[in-house]
């Protein structure tokens, strides 16, 4: 009988092939399902368990089948489960995840033999929107929970699945995850909104699973929300859900980043944004920041001077008059605090001109591992001098204004608007109208700036 069921769901899985994509919605993907499944039951009437078909037939036992048929089976705890991060299918042998807190840890999860896996790479790629599986492939599973990667090996294909936030984390959720403090969130909020005026160019650099990508996603709430933006990505990782005015694009075999970066600047953006820089997209990155785009994106390096280095050198090729162009590099890291894996902002630094064809850096803010977090080590005068000179406004009144979000961000937080769509619109309304926006927080900009001047 579990043969006939292998066999009748290989049978869906080819018929569905280049009938489904990622957009569909949970329901159409149903109907599409729905009507497979009555033409798949009529073809396979002699071959089918009269009563299994019967049940399959039946209104509330055909839901039930096609519910089943569209869940991933014996990772589906998995998927659900917030605290995994990864999934790592070697073959036959136990299921791996690489768990929020506790890293790599063994489950007593399995595919019993090899149909079975191989059917449930055949139902990745299919309900994913693709239809042949390569030597090495990577996709995004539907409604982008998560990105895929599958690897051909003498010893059965090797699967990761890394699974996407269900709900990006937000500032103020990194901020209570020890991963950053309020003044430094706030800082990060003036580097990215720029007063709408000259926001900074920004690289966010560490090693893998630091957190690049989920520090960029909260980044996203401090975006103006005038502003059009452009996404870039090799596989389709960001969540955008919040943001009006963007156009996302995916490198594939026929478009390269490199091509998508070019293209890019002629679709108007203010802002590029890319995934993960790696290759020769990198000069036409620096290319769109000299000639007025702001930029936005993560590279592996461990620091900001490897960082610079990398852009330098094969492939990126970045003459380093244009790595200039880069105002901050942020440096995420992975940490083992007390038994259990945290990510925290390990670095900030601003770039401060050339001398001899190197790029100079300002160290601004740096982890201490002594007392587990990271601390301002000097103010931010470079890029803060290139918005004055940019915006009209003093030194001073741009230092005051990262004391006011410092502290609007530690009243959101006690006021428990901590999600990230609750951030990034509040963010936004602060960026056209910030005393309305404080307002409604029960604060003013001169209440907030008393309060500094009587604790000091």
């Amino acid at each position: 009988m579990a043969d006939k069921f292998f066999e009748l769901e290989a049978e869906i899985l080819d018929k569905l092939a280049g009938r489904i994509h990622l957009m569909l919605s949970d329901a159409e993907r149903e109907d599409i399902v729905s009507a497979v499944v009555d033409e798949i039951s009529g073809e396979l009437k002699e071959q089918i368990i009269p009563n299994e078909l019967k049940a399959i037939s039946a209104p509330e036992a055909k839901r039930s089948f096609i519910t089943n048929f569209l869940s991933y089976g014996v990772i589906d705890d998995l998927l659900s489960d917030n605290e995994v991060e990864d999934i790592i299918i070697n073959g036959l042998n136990n299921i791996y995840i690489h768990h929020s807190r506790k890293g790599l840890v063994s489950t007593d999860k399995k595919f019993s033999n090899q149909r079975q896996l191989e059917l449930f790479i055949k139902k990745l790629l299919i309900l994913s929107g693709r239809s042949s599986l390569k030597k090495i492939i990577n996709f995004e599973l539907h409604n982008i929970k998560g990105r895929v990667n599958i690897c051909a090996s003498p010893f059965g294909s090797q699967i990761t699945i890394t699974k996407a936030k269900v709900e990006p984390l937000s500032i103020i959720d990194l901020v209570e995850r020890r991963a950053l403090s309020f003044h430094l969130a706030a800082q990060l909020w003036l580097y990215i909104e720029g007063l709408s005026i000259r926001p900074a160019n920004i690289i966010i650099a560490g090693g893998p699973g630091t957190g690049k990508t989920t520090l960029m996603n909260a980044l996203f709430s401090f975006i103006p929300s005038t502003e059009r933006i452009v996404v870039i990505e090799d596989t389709l990782e960001l969540d955008t859900s919040f943001e009006a005015s963007c156009s996302r694009l995916e490198s594939d075999d026929d478009m390269s980043m490199e091509d998508l970066v070019k293209n890019s600047l002629r679709m108007r953006p203010d802002r590029v944004v890319v995934g993960e820089v790696r290759g020769a997209e990198a000069k036409d990155l620096m290319t769109a920041v000299n000639i007025g785009k702001n930029c936005l994106g993560t590279i592996h390096a461990s620091t900001s001077r490897e960082a610079i280095l990398r852009l330098q050198n094969e492939p990126m090729n970045v003459p380093e008059v244009l790595v200039n162009l880069v105002d901050v590099f942020i440096i995420t890291r992975k940490l083992l605090v007390n038994g259990e894996v945290s990510r925290s902002i390990e670095e900030v630094s601003e770039t401060g001109g050339m001398e001899q064809r190197m790029v100079l850096l300002s160290q601004i803010w740096k982890y201490d591992f002594e007392h587990n977090y990271v601390k301002e080590i000097s103010p931010s005068t470079v890029y803060r001098d290139r918005l004055a000179t940019a915006s009209g406004f003093t030194s001073q009144q741009i230092m005051n204004e990262v004391k006011v979000r410092a502290k609007v961000l530690e009243i959101m937080a006690q006021k428990k608007i901590t999600n990230i769509k609750d951030v990034s619109t509040f963010c936004r309304a602060y960026n056209l109208d910030n005393e309305a926006a404080l307002k409604k927080l029960g604060a003013t900009k001169k209440d907030l700036l008393a309060h500094f001047e009587n604790k000091h």
